[in-house]
């Protein structure tokens, strides 16, 4: 496969297709200038639910936070050092940042280390550094989204149905 040559097309002529991404996007954002990938992505998956489904009722839009004390309460019982577990998924690591992160989004934001490289970036977001970790080792995630408490690193290696005798 690495032998054979990618198609490369310049910029020049992909501007000039009748038909291509960068003009669909630009089509969309003219429309409605809060659209995003995301919404239209969701968006889609609603309209096929609903075709399957007539009684399917798409979830309503959630409003931005705009509290800068969001989930506050929560971030209070987090500190760094403590080990955590998301909630959703289990990925687990070590809680390196407690704070807010208003390059992101107002409210209360947690800076996490995960013990494998399951992340989306090294401690930094556009360009701030929160925390120093490897690359694809860190994450933030809002504090209702994880738990604190004793969550060793998982060892693959290990099997709890092992037995030793």
């Amino acid at each position: 496969m690495s032998l054979v040559k990618k198609y490369e097309i310049s910029d020049d002529d992909y501007n000039k297709r009748e038909d291509n991404f960068r003009k669909w996007r630009a089509q969309k954002k003219a429309a409605d200038p809060s659209w995003t990938m995301a919404k239209e992505v969701k968006q889609n998956q609603d309209r096929k639910a609903m075709e399957r489904d007539p009684n399917f009722v798409p979830e309503p839009a959630k409003a931005p936070v705009s509290d800068d004390e969001h989930l506050a309460d929560v971030a209070a019982g987090m500190k760094v050092g403590d080990r955590c577990e998301v909630t959703v998924g289990g990925k687990r690591g070590l809680v390196q940042f407690v704070g807010k992160i208003p390059q992101i989004a107002p409210g209360w934001w947690i800076g996490v280390q995960y013990d494998e490289p399951v992340g989306k970036n090294d401690g930094t977001v556009k360009g701030k550094r929160f925390f120093e970790c490897p690359p694809k080792y860190g994450g933030f995630l809002r504090p209702d989204k994880l738990q604190v408490g004793d969550f060793p690193e998982l060892d693959d290696l290990f099997d709890e149905d092992d037995d030793d005798a």
